[in-house]
Formats: C-alpha cells, sequence, structure tokens
C-alpha cells in the first residue's frame, strides 16, 4: 500500500500552496504544525506549515493467486487548518484539493514500483469533526478507498470498448470464440476427416449504461433493421481487435432508481 500512499500525497501537493505530509514526527506548536524542509541550492531550511495525511486504518484480504493479489479497505485521514468557528467545505480550498484528486483516480488502475492497483474511492471527503491543537483548530477529512493490488496482469477498465467508432460505458463484456469443423466423413478413405477446422465463430455479450446510444437503444426497441451491422472495437493497450457484428439478441431490464443498463448479444458476420 505504501507506493500508493505515496502517489496520492504526491499528487495532493501539485496544488499551488497547499502543503501535505506523510510519514513525519510532527512537531505541535501553539499555533500551527509545520516541518523543516531544505531550501534547494542553499544550506538553509525552510519552515513549511503543511496538512498531515495518515493511513488510519486499513484491512487486507490476501488470495493465493500467482499475481500475489491482496484487496485493501484504506481509511486515509488528513488534518488540514481552519479559521473560524465553523468549518465550511464550500471555501477550503483543502477540500476542493482532496475532491479534485479524488475524481482523478476515481475507478483508474495505476502501475507503482512494480505493482498494479485499481481503486475505487468516495465521491467527496468526510468530514470527521475538528481538533484543537494549541491555538489551531484542525478538520479532520477521511477518504475510504478500495483497492485491489497485484503485481502482474490487468484489470476490467485497463480496456477500452468501442461500438460504432464510439466508447461505451461497459460495466461487463464476454467474447467467446467457436471453431467449427468438417463432419462429413470420406468413406472411401482411411484418414479422419473429422476436428478439422474449417472455420470460427465469434459472440461478444455486451452489458453497458445506456448514455445515448440511440441506434443501440434501436435493437432493443426491435426498431432497427433486420440486417442492420455495427462494428466492435476492443483495445488493451496499443492493440486493437475489431469485429463486424449483428445484434442476434438484445434484453434490457428497467428498476426504478436504479441505472439504465442495455445488453446486447452480438454475433459476428
Amino acid at each position: 500500500m505504501k507506493p500508493l500512499f505515496d502517489y496520492i500525497i504526491e499528487q495532493l501537493n501539485l496544488a499551488e500552496g497547499l502543503t501535505y505530509r506523510g510519514n513525519y514526527i510532527f512537531k505541535f506548536f501553539e499555533d500551527k504544525m509545520t516541518v523543516y524542509d531544505p531550501i534547494e541550492g542553499t544550506l538553509v531550511n525552510d519552515e513549511i506549515e503543511y496538512s498531515p495525511v495518515a493511513i488510519l486504518s486499513k484491512t487486507p484480504v490476501t488470495f493465493v493467486e500467482k499475481n500475489q493479489r491482496v484487496d485493501w479497505l484504506v481509511e486515509i485521514g488528513i488534518a488540514v487548518r481552519i479559521e473560524g468557528d465553523e468549518y465550511d467545505a464550500s471555501t477550503d480550498l483543502d477540500y476542493a484539493n482532496i475532491q479534485s484528486v479524488i475524481d482523478d483516480i476515481q475507478g483508474s488502475s495505476l502501475t507503482l514500483s512494480g505493482k498494479r492497483y485499481s481503486v475505487k474511492v468516495d465521491k467527496e471527503p468526510n468530514y470527521q469533526g475538528y481538533n484543537i491543537l494549541g491555538n489551531s483548530k484542525y478538520a479532520i477529512l477521511t477518504v475510504v478507498l478500495n483497492v485491489t493490488e497485484m503485481i502482474s496482469g490487468y484489470f476490467g477498465q485497463d480496456w477500452t470498448v468501442e461500438v460504432d467508432d464510439a466508447e461505451v460505458d461497459f460495466t461487463d463484456i464476454s467474447i467467446t470464440t467457436t471453431k467449427r469443423f468438417y463432419t462429413a466423413d470420406d468413406k472411401s478413405a482411411l484418414d479422419n476427416d473429422y476436428n478439422k477446422p474449417i472455420g470460427r465463430a465469434t459472440v461478444i455479450e455486451l452489458t453497458m449504461n445506456y448514455d445515448d446510444e440511440t441506434t443501440l437503444l434501436a435493437e432493443v426497441m426491435a426498431s432497427a433493421g433486420l440486417k442492420t451491422n455495427h462494428t466492435i472495437d476492443m483495445t488493451l493497450g496499443e492493440t486493437t481487435w475489431d469485429y463486424d457484428v449483428t445484434v442476434e439478441s438484445a434484453p434490457m431490464s428497467l428498476t426504478k432508481g436504479g441505472v439504465m443498463q442495455i445488453t446486447l448479444r452480438f454475433l459476428e458476420v
């Protein structure tokens, strides 16, 4: 987890005028928390006020797979100095900065120090009240992350899927390839004519969050032309697989209060 923790602090420190530190022995003064950093090119240390960042809790679930997968539930705490009697998130630069980092890493896959991480994170920082340190108040903001860590392999979000040259927000996709075999045995020869591949059939089943892909909704609602064809492009890294397909079936189930999704079963043509 340390590479990811260090990465989050690095991203927080990209904001101008805000400083965050982790894994320090903090010195508490009457009015602030500071640490001394060297000034580049000089022998002088500069006093820097910072917001401390710490892992408050982490719960690992370890797997026995070769990729050394570990699922983590992690809570990170950040203490930010505040003015006045009440904390107002709408005017707090630290809150806005933490929110920006959350938005950037949400749903991402990262490679850090030779390990791969898939990150799901709270939609916003959680205000947990404040502590008084000397004459200063520090608001406690927390962020909860669901993280999958492994040393090799890929995550679903490493893929992009396009239908008719437009990327879709897929939640599940499966692809099945089946070979076709010659089945008529020539009785006049001793050769085995069975199990000789003569072709290949590909089936792609895609479930996606609907976002005005009207041509695909037309397949669900049976208003598309019977012989309408589509293209599917599946990309992993620098490699793209292209398919010309038609829709075999397209079920949709709607739930009030739920996300509208459609599922399409494509056959390669």
